[in-house]
C-alpha cells in the first residue's frame, strides 16, 4: 500500500534543502549548541551534560571559494562548482571545519547526480568528525547518512544512524518518526514501526496539519500487515476524505470483506459502481457477486448484463453462467437461456447442458430440453447422471415417444438413487401405452337382433 517511491522523493528532497541549508551559515562563524537526550521511543536514560566543544572557523582565504562554490551549485552549474572544491581540496591544511564543509559540499553534489554511494560516502566523512565542527553539524549528518541509506534500502545501518540522530534531539521532527517507522517497516518489523509511525503522525496533527497522504497509506500498510483491520477503517477513511482517490474505497471494501461485513463492503462498492469508478471485468464480477450473495440478483443481472452492452465482460464461460445463475434466480427464466446456452457450448462436460435442459423442462420446451440432456449425457462429467436420465426420460413421455422414454427410463434402473422413481415411471409409462391401445382398438357394436320370445 505504501509508495517507497514517494517517500524516496521526499526524502531526496529534505537532504538537498538541508546540505545546501548549511552553507547558508557565516562561514567564519563559531559557535557550539549542546541538545540534550531526546524524550523519545529511542531515548535513554538521562545522561551528563557534555563539556562544550571548541568549534574552528572556515579561514578567510576558503570563504570566497564556498560563496563561489554554493552560487555555482544553486544555479545547477555543477561543473563550476566542483571546480572550486577541487581547489579546496587541494590545499593539504584544511582544517576540520573546512573538511567537513567540502565534504557536505560534495555530498550534495552526489546527490543532485542521484550517485548515492558517493553521497553517503562523503556525509560519513563529516559525521565521523568529532573536534573543531559543533555537535548540531555532526548530529545533522547522522540524519542525513540515515536518509542516504535509507534510498540505498540499507534499512538496518540506517536506523543505527537514525537513534545516534535521536538521541540528540529534544523534539524530533514529525519527519524522523516517520524516517524510522518506514526503516523499521521494510524490515517488517511492524510492532516497532507502528508507535514511529502513529508518533509521527500525531505531531503532524497537533501543528495543526493534515497528515501526508504517504503517512497515512504507511500506517495502513502497517495495521493491515499486523492484521488489525478495524483499526485501518479510521485510517483509510482520512485517506478518503483528504486524497478522495479509488483504490483507497477499493481498500476499504477489502477490510470489509475480512470483517465479514458484506452489506458494508456491497455498499462501497455499489456506490462505487453507480457513480461510473469501476470498470474493469473483475470490478462487475465483484459487483455482480455481492449482490447474489445480499440475495439482490436482479441487480446482478442488470450488472452483468451492462457488462457485456458495454464490453468490458469478455465472452467466457465464467461470465455467461453468472449471468445467466442470476437471470435465473432472478426468475427471468426465458432471458437466462440465451447465456446458459452460451456458457454450456463453451464448457467441457455437460453440467451446464443438463442446466439447460432443466431451463427448457422449467418452460415446457420439450424438444430443446431433449437436445440439451442428451449433449449433457454425451459429454459426461455430470454429478447425478441417473437424474440426467430420468429427465429425458420424462422429456420423451412429453413428445409423445412413450416406447422410447420407456427405454431411457430402464436404461436409469442402473442406477441406485433413481431406481425406484424409475420403476415408477415404467410402470406408468407401460399403463399408459395399455390406456392409449385400448384407445385405439376399434369399436365392434353387434347389430344382431334376438328373436323375440314366443
Amino acid at each position: 500500500m505504501t509508495s517507497i517511491t514517494s517517500i524516496n522523493k521526499a526524502i531526496k528532497g529534505a537532504i538537498k534543502a538541508v546540505a545546501l541549508a548549511a552553507f547558508v551559515l557565516p562561514l567564519t562563524a563559531s559557535f557550539e549548541v549542546v541538545l540534550s537526550d531526546s524524550q523519545t521511543a529511542y531515548a535513554q536514560s538521562e545522561q551528563p551534560k557534555r563539556k562544550a566543544r571548541r568549534v574552528e572557523s572556515i579561514r578567510a582565504k576558503n570563504v570566497k571559494v564556498f560563496e563561489k562554490a554554493s552560487e555555482a551549485l544553486d544555479a545547477n552549474d555543477i561543473a563550476t562548482a566542483t571546480a572550486q572544491l577541487n581547489r579546496l581540496a587541494a590545499q593539504e591544511d584544511l582544517n576540520n571545519i573546512e573538511s567537513a564543509y567540502l565534504w557536505n559540499f560534495r555530498g550534495s553534489i552526489c546527490l543532485t547526480q542521484d550517485n548515492l554511494n558517493c553521497a553517503l560516502n562523503n556525509f560519513k566523512r563529516v559525521a565521523n568528525i568529532n573536534e573543531g565542527i559543533s555537535e548540531a553539524f555532526q548530529n545533522q549528518m547522522f540524519y542525513q547518512v540515515a536518509q542516504v541509506l535509507f534510498l540505498q534500502e540499507k534499512y538496518r545501518e540506517a536506523l543505527q544512524y537514525a537513534r545516534r540522530w535521536f538521541k540528540t534531539q529534544e523534539d524530533p521532527s514529525a519527519d524522523a518518526y516517520m524516517l524510522i517507522g518506514q526503516a523499521h517497516y521494510q524490515l517488517k518489523e511492524y510492532d516497532q514501526a507502528l508507535p514511529m509511525v502513529q508518533q509521527g503522525i500525531n505531531k503532524y496533527r497537533e501543528a495543526g496539519s493534515i497528515p501526508k497522504e504517504g503517512w497515512l497509506n504507511l500506517l495502513s500498510g502497517i495495521y493491515r500487515e499486523k492484521k488489525q483491520y478495524r483499526k485501518m477503517l479510521p485510517v483509510l477513511k482520512q485517506l478518503v476524505t483528504h486524497y478522495p482517490k479509488k483504490n483507497y474505497l477499493l481498500s476499504m471494501g477489502y477490510v470489509f470483506n475480512e470483517l465479514d461485513d458484506l452489506n458494508s463492503m456491497a455498499a462501497i462498492y455499489l456506490a462505487m459502481y453507480d457513480q461510473g469508478m469501476l470498470s474493469s471485468e473483475s470490478e462487475i464480477n465483484t459487483v455482480s457477486s455481492l449482490m447474489m450473495n445480499l440475495e439482490n440478483p436482479f441487480k446482478a443481472s442488470q450488472v452483468m448484463e451492462k457488462g457485456f452492452n458495454d464490453g468490458v465482460l469478455k465472452k467466457t464461460l465464467k461470465n455467461y453462467r453468472t449471468y445467466s445463475q442470476a437471470l435465473y434466480a432472478a426468475r427471468e427464466f426465458e432471458k437466462a437461456l440465451a447465456p446458459l446456452s452460451q456458457a454450456a457450448k463453451l464448457s467441457k462436460d455437460g453440467k451446464l447442458d443438463d442446466q439447460l435442459g432443466q431451463a427448457y423442462i422449467n418452460l415446457n420446451q420439450w424438444r430443446n430440453a431433449e437436445s440439451a440432456l442428451k449433449r449433457a449425457l454425451n459429454k459426461g462429467g455430470l454429478r447425478d447422471v441417473g437424474q440426467t436420465t430420468l429427465s429425458l426420460g420424462l422429456v420423451q413421455f412429453e413428445l409423445k415417444r412413450p416406447k422410447q422414454a420407456l427405454g431411457t427410463f430402464n436404461k436409469a434402473l442402473r442406477y441406485d438413487k433413481v431406481t425406484k422413481t424409475a420403476n415408477n415411471w415404467i410402470t406408468y409409462v407401460k399403463a399408459e401405452m395399455a390406456r392409449e391401445a385400448e384407445l385405439k382398438k376399434e369399436i365392434v357394436i353387434n347389430t344382431d337382433v334376438e328373436p323375440a320370445d314366443t
